[in-house]
């Protein structure tokens, strides 16, 4: 055996994630979660050391023991079990990095293409948000920080963002006070934050436009320096993905809404399909490579949403 087929799953994983992280340029976040499921087959699976342990159902066992695997709870032993779009999410991840490795000969043949494919889950929750849902949130921010005007100035500014905009946790942090443009109404999102990589303008609805103008008199009132639109309510910075973390849970418990960022997104993608906006359209706006992502976004719209536009038919 040659020695490049001796060296350590780790090291060559560590050569892959380096690949990803300089050549193909791959976003942080992306990064971590390849990391973690790497991690995670470790774990599972100890005695898979080198490149010579590798095998064509290598995946299937890995998913047979992690979908049987017992947690102790308390002084309880529970299988947990996981979720199709869990499994999903593992396979693609490490079939890349198997498939990296069979790119750069480290493996003595192919094994990927024998590898049997989970199937793609399916969706039957309702991941956008409802009018009603939105309202709780809102009068949360209002309740919470009606006696701090820049605060309810700038949560509002938040949410406002997400249901006008679909854009995402990362691109939301992302963005600057030159992004916006008020004169063309449009949002700038830099590709290097997005996860297509790819840089895009959204039109901004008016109800937004407002917003922002309202947030950024209080910024101004606040003679912040920092260039970054969404800002710390306590220090002349940008607002952290911790902090934002903070900002869900708290607008979660108040309002009584279990919700996440990505929801909004869900939220906005639907409505546009509900106001009959072509899918091809949508997926511009949302930064999507193609339909079948942006059809993934509109599983929360239910054939009964169908009712007000058949009523509506006339032969």
């Amino acid at each position: 055996m040659s020695s490049q087929h001796k060296l350590t799953l780790q090291t060559l994983f560590e050569n892959y994630i380096s690949d990803c992280t300089y050549s193909k340029q791959l976003r942080p976040q992306t990064i971590k979660s390849y990391c973690q499921v790497f991690e995670t087959f470790k774990k599972i699976m100890p005695e898979t050391v080198t490149v010579s342990d590798l095998h064509n159902q290598i995946l299937n066992e890995f998913f047979k023991r992690i979908s049987t695997r017992t947690r102790i709870v308390g002084k309880i032993s529970i299988t947990s079990g996981v979720k199709p779009s869990t499994i999903k999410t593992y396979y693609n991840k490490l079939i890349a990095f198997f498939r990296w490795l069979e790119h750069h000969n480290h493996l003595n043949k192919s094994i990927t293409p024998y590898m049997t494919k989970p199937p793609s889950p399916k969706y039957d929750d309702q991941k956008a948000l409802s009018d009603e849902e939105v309202s709780k949130i809102i009068a949360s921010v209002t309740l919470y920080s009606m006696d701090y005007t820049f605060l309810y100035s700038r949560d509002i500014a938040i949410i406002s963002l997400l249901l006008y905009t679909g854009i995402r946790k990362g691109e939301l942090l992302a963005l600057r006070i030159g992004d916006v443009n008020f004169q063309q109404r449009t949002l700038f999102i830099n590709g290097s934050s997005s996860k297509s990589k790819r840089s895009r303008y959204i039109p901004i609805h008016y109800a937004l436009i407002s917003h922002l103008k309202s947030y950024l008199k209080e910024r101004e009132l606040l003679k912040t320096t920092c260039q970054a639109l969404i800002i710390s309510s306590k220090e002349d910075r940008a607002f952290t993905v911790h902090g934002m973390k903070y900002w869900v849970k708290k607008y979660s418990r108040l309002s009584g809404v279990k919700f996440h960022i990505h929801r909004f997104r869900h939220t906005f993608a639907c409505k546009l399909a509900k106001q009959n906006a072509d899918i091809v359209s949508i997926m511009k706006v949302m930064g999507h490579a193609t339909t079948q992502m942006t059809e993934r976004y509109l599983r929360s719209i239910q054939s009964e949403n169908s009712r007000s536009y058949i009523d509506k038919l006339t032969f």
